[in-house]
């Protein structure tokens, strides 16, 4: 029965409703005589400033005092207008009931305000021993029920648009907190999906580089008896390998999960291959290379090349075919840094076009320390480019 509202609201309507009553009672009480026009002024503030905070109870005490001022026999007052800031807030606030009640009570309020002044205005009043006067006022109530009925009913029809308004504006913020909370938990979801599949591969580079260890070391048993001085090359072979996996096992977050990979693992030498399986499929690839190609330990080298695959297969999916895509791969001293440039598809595509491949490229690059960026140009194009930077040589090692 009663809503929510907060303090500042609450003090706004009854600073409003004093002051109308103030204003009412200083042109109305100096006209009028007796309790009837009191209770009416008071009915109306009251009913005023409730309009807000419980539309149903302000309509029950306007109601009361209409009736008082109808069997009192009082002229229309200034009060009244308080009547449609009510009406107003029955279709702006109320509950369902609530504005059936607001319109039944436009409606039946404007014929019983009309018919009352018809009779009010009528000289003499309804007098049946004169029955010409019947008419007059029967004509009279028509007009005046027409014209009180679109006015009430007029300010109800606002309040109960300001309501379909609200709720219209309420339902597409809504909407979009829960499409950015899709995105978020899609973005989300790509990226531990992406973890999964680094944990994969890197399981194959520590898998391999501990069976190297181990062969190693079962080697250096034997050879301490009968070869001590292959002992160094031994020992140098397991440091050197152990160091490789140990750099590996650092690109793993606490988060990675380790699964059983299938197959071999993609590295830098399969490049060309990518490339080739890129074309037959449609797509017209230029590769440059610069630089001096330096030592990545595999797990490095597995992130550059599923960066390409990924930004390959965007441009395949979402870029035009029949443009050319430049692909650039730059040898630095400190590391290597990628770029795809493919033109855009003509259709035009959201910004979420690239959204599940891009959060998964920036966990690669990120993983071994490097970053990504991807983003459209203002002259139609799309490139990704990305950085992957070179362990020193105290973390890299040999991965034999």
């Amino acid at each position: 029965m009663f809503r929510r509202l907060s303090p500042p609201q609450i003090t706004v309507d009854i600073v409003v409703a004093a002051l109308f009553g103030l204003i009412v009672s200083g042109i109305e009480l100096p006209m009028t005589d007796g309790m009837p026009p009191v209770i009416v002024i008071m009915g109306m503030t009251v009913a005023l400033a409730l309009r807000r905070i419980s539309p149903g109870l302000a309509l029950v005490v306007a109601w009361a005092a209409v009736a008082v001022q109808l069997t009192s026999g009082m002229e229309p007052v200034p009060s009244n207008i308080a009547i449609i800031a009510v009406l107003y807030a029955t279709g702006c606030y109320g509950e369902t009931w609530l504005r059936w009640a607001g319109l039944v009570s436009a409606i039946g309020g404007g014929v019983l305000a009309a018919t009352y002044l018809s009779f009010f205005y009528s000289p003499g009043g309804l007098d049946l021993r004169n029955l010409g006067s019947v008419p007059g006022i029967v004509l009279g109530s028509l007009i005046g029920s027409v014209a009180a009925i679109f006015v009430f009913t007029l300010s109800w029809t606002v309040g109960l648009l300001v309501r379909t308004s609200q709720a219209a504006k309420a339902e597409s913020i809504r909407r979009q907190q829960a499409q950015q909370e899709q995105r978020l938990a899609q973005q989300s979801v790509v990226v531990e999906q992406e973890r999964n599949r680094i944990a994969r591969d890197m399981h194959d580079v520590v898998a391999h580089s501990l069976a190297v260890v181990i062969a190693q070391a079962d080697g250096a048993r034997y050879a301490q008896k009968n070869n001590p001085e292959a002992m160094d090359t031994t020992l140098a072979t397991i440091a050197d390998t152990a160091r490789g996996a140990l750099g590996d096992v650092r690109l793993l977050l606490a988060e990675l999960r380790h699964r059983q990979g299938e197959g071999p693992q993609p590295l830098l030498t399969d490049l060309d291959a990518l490339f080739e399986q890129m074309r037959s499929a449609g797509l017209d690839i230029h590769v440059t290379k610069t630089g001096m190609e330096q030592q990545l330990p595999a797990g490095h080298q597995i992130s550059i090349y599923r960066i390409l695959q990924e930004a390959l297969t965007n441009a395949l999916r979402h870029g035009n075919r029949f443009a050319p895509v430049d692909v650039g791969v730059t040898w630095q001293e400190s590391g290597v840094a990628v770029r795809v440039d493919n033109a855009v598809a003509s259709v035009p595509f959201s910004s979420d076009a690239f959204g599940h491949g891009v959060p998964g490229m920036r966990e690669r690059a990120a993983l071994v320390g490097g970053w990504l960026t991807a983003e459209q140009s203002d002259n139609g194009r799309f490139v990704v480019t990305a950085y992957v930077p070179v362990p020193n040589t105290a973390q890299m090692g040999v991965v034999r």
